[in-house]
């Protein structure tokens, strides 16, 4: 961004030119008239001192300026370039983007209208999508209402015996609007907007019920939750979890915690003591798709983890490499000095899991084993 100096009676633009730069009134007075067909002078529609910007309309939208700004007296201003601004638009949420849009459209139509128009003139248009995604964020969270948001479980399994140790909860969604949505349809829309904690704290409750379904005793399978970044600054969690447990009459060890390391990079400052706090009560913390990112081994002895799930891009092509059999084998030697149980994630052919065996890995959870079913199908599956 660049000062301009303008003298007084300098005209800054003409109605009609291309709109490539707004002005950020710095010190001096502007004057902004608008040319209207058929009158000889032109019409002063405001003075802007201090602080108002001015020229941004065809900025945001692309059109040409519908106004001549001109320096009423000397003044500084503070240019900033139309790229700049379209960033800004472009970054910021998309319900705000296309509603600055939808503002300075709706503006330039009432400027064009008769008085007698404003009122009696339909205005309507398609949905963008910033509007769009209001009516989905509305969608998923009257489904949230209705119990739409069901738990699909995938089996967490012995290597060695094929005997099925625990389950992951994974989020669906049976849209009576939409069909079966997988997590990737509507969990990073309830991200950003802060819906995902109901729908975590639904799943956790339900998981809990599906847990008290294989027995109160201490050693009967788990079931592992997962939960967003937004309740690392949620200090009631522990208690909320702590609640369920004594409803459902389980023992904390029953569930398990699934965290992902973006969400530790992200909110490391609340990550630990919120981990401590779930530990100390007995429930398990595992680590979600290790190897995806930059995985720092720092989090395996900073942090209170019980279990590393190890993401099958890790074991993808295990079978034709040395190296990468090695890092599982160092990986695993090194979380054993530990105390960190591994859950090997991805395992798809009986060869990957004869050289996991080999390499001294016990756990896995995978399509070879079972793709995440309905409660009913997955828990029928597993007692066939």
């Amino acid at each position: 961004m660049l000062t301009r100096d303008v003298a007084a009676g300098e005209e800054i633009f003409r109605q009609g030119d291309a709109a490539d730069m707004a002005y950020l009134i710095e010190s001096g007075t502007i004057e902004i008239r608008h040319d209207a067909d058929g009158q000889c002078e032109s019409r002063r529609l405001a003075r802007l001192g201090p602080g108002e910007v001015f020229g941004e309309l065809g900025v945001i939208d692309g059109e040409p300026r519908s106004t001549t700004a001109m320096a009423e007296t000397p003044a500084r201003l503070v240019m900033v370039r139309a790229e700049k601004i379209q960033q800004s638009i472009a970054r910021s949420d998309p319900f705000f983007a296309e509603l600055m849009r939808k503002l300075v459209g709706r503006l330039r139509k009432t400027r064009a209208m008769a008085d007698s128009e404003v009122m009696a003139a339909l205005q309507s248009s398609d949905f963008g999508p910033g509007f769009e995604e209001v009516l989905r964020e509305r969608d998923i969270a009257e489904g949230i209402i209705r119990g739409e948001i069901e738990p699909f479980l995938q089996p967490i399994v012995d290597l060695r015996t094929g005997a099925i140790k625990g389950y992951e909860s994974l989020a669906r969604w049976r849209s009576e609007k939409f069909g079966l949505l997988t997590p990737c349809d509507f969990l990073p829309l309830a991200r950003r907007t802060g819906l995902i904690r109901r729908i975590d704290l639904t799943m956790a409750d339900r998981a809990l019920n599906i847990c008290a379904g294989f027995g109160r005793d201490e050693n009967a399978p788990f079931v592992a939750i997962n939960i967003s970044a937004w309740h690392l600054r949620d200090r009631t969690l522990v208690d909320t979890l702590k609640r369920m447990l004594a409803q459902h009459r389980l023992p904390p060890r029953r569930i398990c915690v699934e965290i992902t390391e973006t969400m530790l990079i992200d909110e490391t400052s609340d990550a630990d003591s919120m981990l401590a706090e779930l530990r100390d009560c007995g429930i398990r913390i595992a680590l979600d798709d290790f190897g995806t990112g930059f995985s720092p081994l720092a989090f395996l002895y900073r942090l209170p983890i019980d279990i590393l799930k190890i993401d099958g891009s890790m074991v993808e092509g295990v079978e034709s490499s040395a190296r990468q059999r090695g890092v599982l084998e160092g990986l695993r030697e090194l979380c054993g000095r530990l105390g960190i149980e591994i859950i090997v994630e991805g395992i798809e052919t009986g060869e990957t899991t004869g050289i996991l065996l080999e390499l001294g890995f016990t756990l896995g959870q995978g399509t070879r084993f079972a793709a995440p079913r309905a409660v009913d199908e997955a828990l029928r599956k597993s007692a066939s």
